[in-house]
């Protein structure tokens, strides 16, 4: 008898922050349970995620009895997270956000800089060292096939210079990637600049001012980014002349020839004029989460009472009082509405309301006298109103409960592909920088509504409850309900975006060889060298 064939040997390297790993996390739960082929998972990043990958393996060999788990390497360094948490980042974002009426222009130039900052948090030493370990990895690994995360910069560059062949698995949308090949210079004045509240398309008014903008962004990486020179120089001269490469390189670089896997779909994206054959649309990755019954018995028995509305505004996001207030009164004018219509509408009788609240300061939400249960008490005694810090259960468990009829969320990409692929309406609360195109998606798609585009809060009470009784209550709603049931069909096809990415990767086998070139066993001697000095 013959051998068995070795297995495909996969190694996925990305940060380890949900909104990076997560498509990694369903694209190596894809890989082991596809009933075709034999693979091995190798996925590598930062200790913070690796409870979450060991969670993802056993969920596989649960489901499919997978021939062997994901194999953890930890990447030696600083996470991303940590990196931009250091404090003198945090004093930027804190004096930018408390200095909004400064001149305008220099406004904008700061919050770019910012921007570029957190998206390449690192020192010069911090990176090489990363740097090391990724070679190290790639090394003893000897993969067929190498996953990176877009903004894992350290890996990009890593990966570039000891020549080793990958493809690029990204949460970004088609969007992100297929700006600088939109034709007669529509990046500039037809799509909103990134962080800017305005309509898609740009109305003439602001036209100008969009265009500056873009251009400012553009001057601001290519001249102003002393930051990421510093990084360069550095790299140059301790990792044997490597040259940085980042998102931005990639974005704006389609003639690379680097093929990007990304985690959305036409029908879910803006109108493009043109989408490069690099761009591989592959849908919604979503993560597989254990059945909300499991995860959580008693918050399982509470959601089947009765029709939904699940207010989740994210992981790294605390609210002071006068937002919870704000909120509040939406949800009281939601409520209120529903009990005037139900003589003539019954489908959300019993409507009840989840509301994830990380509160900023010290404030009561749950004591009688406090403003919120001011407003809610009566909910809240009557335990219609759950106000909890925090869910056990994962957002797509709550999701896929059965009754949730409509999420708000802040427009994180997880949280508006978890939404879509759920099929449920979505109201979008943006704050930050590409956060304003899932708003802007949910309203082009007709899944959902912008529900703070009227105020420069995060929240103000009169217009949410407004736009959630449009998309709850209605002469609308029927038609947001059923176009999210619609996009939802679509996602699931070909088993999903995560099966559609981990097939592609698979495939991506027979373009070339994965591990390094000869040659480059100087340059990763280098690095090696480094990290331990």
């Amino acid at each position: 008898m013959g051998s068995m064939p070795a297995p495909k040997r996969v190694l996925l390297l990305t940060n380890s922050e949900h909104g990076q790993a997560n498509v990694y996390l369903a694209t190596s739960y894809a890989l082991l349970t596809l009933p075709d082929e034999d693979v091995e998972v190798h996925f590598a990043s930062f200790p913070p995620i690796q409870k979450f990958v060991t969670a993802t393996s056993q969920h596989a060999e649960r489901d499919s009895q997978a021939r062997r788990p994901i194999f953890f390497h930890a990447i030696d360094g600083l996470d991303m997270v940590s990196a931009w948490s250091r404090p003198e980042i945090v004093a930027e974002r804190e004096s930018l956000k408390n200095n909004v009426n400064v001149f305008q222009l220099i406004y904008a130039i700061r919050r770019m800089m910012l921007l570029l900052k957190v998206t390449l948090p690192w020192t010069g030493p911090e990176f090489v060292q990363i740097m090391a370990s990724v070679v190290d990895i790639v090394h003893e690994v000897q993969p067929d096939v190498i996953a990176v995360d877009p903004a894992f910069s350290p890996a990009l560059t890593a990966l570039r210079h000891i020549g080793t062949n990958f493809i690029v698995l990204s949460p970004n949308t088609i969007k992100d990637f297929a700006m600088p090949s939109q034709p007669n210079g529509e990046a500039l004045w037809k799509y909103p600049c990134i962080g800017k509240p305005y309509p898609y398309p740009v109305p003439l008014i602001h036209i100008p001012t969009n265009i500056f903008l873009v251009l400012l962004a553009i001057v601001c990486g290519a001249l102003l980014d002393t930051h990421r020179r510093s990084i360069q120089r550095y790299v140059e001269a301790h990792a044997d002349g490597a040259q940085l490469t980042t998102l931005n390189d990639l974005s704006l670089n389609p003639n690379l020839g680097i093929r990007f896997l990304v985690a959305n779909l036409p029908e879910l994206e803006f109108p493009l004029s043109t989408i490069p054959p690099n761009i591989i649309a592959c849908g919604p990755m979503i993560r597989p989460a254990t059945p909300i019954k499991e995860a959580d018995a008693a918050l399982a028995a509470w959601l089947a009472q009765g029709p939904t509305l699940y207010i989740n505004l994210g992981t790294h996001m605390f609210f002071d009082e006068r937002f919870a207030v704000e909120m509040a009164t939406a949800i009281r004018i939601l409520l209120d509405h529903v009990r005037s219509v139900l003589w003539r509408d019954k489908r959300l009788a019993g409507l009840q309301v989840l509301w994830k609240l990380m509160p900023k300061g010290r404030y009561q939400v749950h004591q009688p006298g406090c403003a919120v249960h001011g407003i809610l008490g009566e909910e809240m005694e009557k335990n219609r109103v759950l106000i909890v810090e925090w869910i056990e259960a994962e957002p797509t468990a709550v999701l896929e409960a059965g009754t949730v009829m409509c999420t708000v969320h802040h427009g994180g990409s997880n949280s508006f592909l978890e939404s879509a692929s759920a099929g449920i309406p979505q109201v979008v609360l943006p704050f930050w920088m590409d956060t304003f195109d899932f708003a802007r998606r949910a309203e082009i798609l007709g899944i959902g509504r912008w529900g703070n585009r009227e105020t420069e809060e995060l929240c103000k009470g009169s217009e949410l409850g407004a736009i959630l009784i449009d998309v709850m209550v209605g002469g609308r709603s029927s038609f947001y309900a059923r176009r999210a049931k619609d996009l939802a069909e679509l996602c699931s096809k070909s088993g999903g975006g995560r099966v559609v990415a981990a097939r592609r990767i698979l495939a991506e086998i027979g373009n070339g060889v994965a591990r390094p070139q000869a040659g480059h066993e100087k340059a990763s001697l280098l690095l090696n060298g480094h990290a331990h000095y």
